[in-house]
């Protein structure tokens, strides 16, 4: 399957690799300095293919599009004609106050999700929301050996098809999937890592939100 990585971050370069390692074809981008994609390429080699977001969104029958929450329009204006492609949004609704710390946008979230914001924009594509509230280091399954279970990716989308195609790559990555049900279901799951966020704050002291919350996926 040909994949393109729309910003290949800490999540996007986690499963750029597995599914490299599973067969699949797969081109990487990046959204901003592209010098981060080095250690990704010196890793993988010529098994992973490097291009500009406009290549990458091109290329792929499936994109896994996980860019910033505050970016995420003008990447997408960049990406040309998305008809009939396959979007994975990892994206969780997130914003930056004055002392660069990072907050769910709790008036965006009452009503909407980023998947559907997504969807609205992309009407002709098929929006899948997969690996948004996994911490974006435990998406490793070899960080996970000699552990008895594996956390669960949940998916949710509206395009039954596109869902199969999904479930199917998040067992690439060597995770269980679970299957939670229509679009608007991404509402629930992007509130889900906004609820393991304050359980972090609550356990670890801290709001920092780029500090994943490892002590609830117990190895």
């Amino acid at each position: 399957m040909k994949i393109g990585v729309i910003n290949a971050g800490n999540i996007g370069s986690h499963l750029a690799k597995a599914w490299v390692q599973a067969g699949h074809q797969v081109i990487v981008s990046k959204d901003g300095d592209r010098a981060k994609l080095q250690p990704l390429i010196a890793e993988l080699g010529e098994k992973v293919l490097v291009g500009e977001l406009e290549e990458a969104a091109q290329f792929g029958d499936v994109l896994l599009f996980s860019v910033s929450w505050l970016r995420f329009e003008q990447v997408l204006s960049r990406l040309g004609s998305l008809e009939g492609k396959i979007l994975i949004d990892t994206m969780n609704p997130l914003k930056v106050n004055e002392a660069y710390e990072h907050f769910h946008d709790l008036e965006f979230m009452r009503f909407n999700s980023t998947s559907e914001e997504l969807q609205r924009l992309v009407p002709n594509a098929r929006v899948v929301k997969a690996f948004s509230t996994i911490p974006a280091h435990l998406l490793d399954k070899d960080s996970w050996k000699g552990s008895q279970m594996l956390p669960s990716i949940f998916f949710a989308g509206d395009d039954g098809q596109a869902k199969q195609v999904v479930a199917q790559l998040i067992q690439d990555t060597g995770f269980p999937g679970i299957d939670a049900g229509s679009l608007s279901s991404a509402r629930l799951l992007e509130s889900m890592g906004l609820l393991l966020h304050r359980i972090a704050e609550a356990q670890e002291g801290d709001s920092n939100l780029n500090l994943a919350p490892t002590f609830l996926f117990k190895q």
